[in-house]
């Protein structure tokens, strides 16, 4: 049965912090989201939900969600659509046109009448989440960080991930080494950077002085679009790279598993929704590595379901305060033992409500296609 986007409503909401948040060069004083809802001519409702991460996100969803009144709802085809039009701007367009690719598969499992992880394929055992942990350091110190590691031991989380700031070397190895002195053995730690450093040789120096503390994994040593920069560090690096969280493409995704990056940090609200996701994924296959979606359980769970290389998705539980798009939603996060346990549903599991939306919304916008 055809179907068409007859009205969309977008929300620009700025959520505050406990503190400043200082990730690598990067500060953010709030939160900001943009909320997007399309609504079909038959009914159906799709959401999504992404960061602005600093970038004109309303701005270009007015550029795109008038094209939608022709194209109808196939997530592809839209996406195809909508590349074409405006590619030379696809840059600055692609973190609006994830929110509407997302939107489209929500209605497109709506349609069918099943959850947005079964119309994606299949599982067989739960996917692990991997927790943040390091948030304000700079405010609330390493004996609060410690404290904050045991709490998602007891909660079961297996993979934890810490944000590192990269200027100090002594520093930061004793740490590590304090954090795996409390962490039990099958528990693994992990390391982001934010792209603290300059140069290749900058950042192979810091890696080895970080060599003996079992690190999993090392995450943007540089910002994910130097793709050379961290090829070259994932080549030459003793611990395996982890890198993807912000590129436009899935053909970027796969030139840095081509380069050696071993866990995908792939991100469904950036780089062109799940339909970008699951091209992205198939080249994870193909490079035998790993995916591990970048935050946000609710939107990355389904993509969990498209192949088994999805390892873990990663988390920042409500009580941390580094992501207060909770303060949204009208169920607390459904973890249970590290892993994403969502209630029987319909489409995408994001509980949203509407009203707080709307009430927390600095600035909103609808259109009748």
């Amino acid at each position: 049965m055809a179907d068409r986007i007859t009205r969309s409503e977008a929300w620009l909401v700025q959520l505050p912090m406990p503190h400043e948040l200082v990730l690598g060069p990067i500060t953010y004083t709030t939160r900001d989201y943009v909320v997007l809802r399309l609504v079909t001519e038959s009914g159906f409702t799709g959401m999504a939900v992404g960061y602005t991460r600093h970038t004109p996100l309303m701005e270009a969803l007015e550029l795109l969600i008038p094209q939608l009144r022709d194209i109808g709802v196939n997530p592809g085809e839209v996406q195809r659509t909508l590349k074409g039009r405006f590619s030379p701007g696809w840059g600055s367009l692609v973190r609006a046109a994830s929110l509407i690719d997302i939107a489209l598969w929500d209605i497109n499992a709506r349609r069918s009448r099943q959850s947005l992880e079964d119309f994606m394929g299949s599982r067989e055992s739960p996917v692990p989440l991997m927790a943040v942990a390091g948030y304000f350091l700079e405010t609330r110190g390493k004996t609060a960080v410690l404290e904050e590691i045991e709490r998602f031991v007891s909660e079961g989380y297996t993979t934890i991930k810490l944000i590192i700031p990269g200027h100090d070397l002594d520093h930061d190895r004793g740490l590590i080494q304090d954090i795996n002195r409390i962490l039990p053995s099958d528990v693994a730690l992990a390391a982001d950077f934010h792209g603290a450093f300059h140069s290749v040789a900058e950042a192979l120096q810091y890696s080895e002085g970080l060599a003996g503390c079992g690190l999993r994994f090392i995450e943007d040593a540089f910002p994910s679009y130097e793709g050379d920069l961290v090829s070259a560090f994932a080549r030459a690096s003793g611990t395996p790279s982890a890198a993807g969280e912000d590129v436009m493409t899935p053909a970027a995704h796969r030139a840095l598993l081509d380069g050696g990056v071993s866990y995908l940090r792939a991100d469904a609200t950036a780089t062109g929704g799940y339909t970008a996701a699951a091209a992205s994924i198939a080249a994870a296959e193909d490079a035998a590595a790993w995916v591990a979606p970048h935050v946000w359980p609710h939107i990355h769970h389904p993509i969990s379901y498209i192949s088994n290389r999805v390892a873990m998705i990663e988390t920042i539980p409500g009580y941390v305060g580094a992501d207060p798009v909770v303060d949204l939603l009208l169920e607390d996060l459904p973890i249970v033992g590290g892993t994403w346990s969502p209630p029987e549903h319909e489409g995408l599991y994001l509980p949203l409500d509407w009203s707080r939306v709307q009430s927390s919304a600095s600035a909103a916008r609808t259109w009748s296609l």
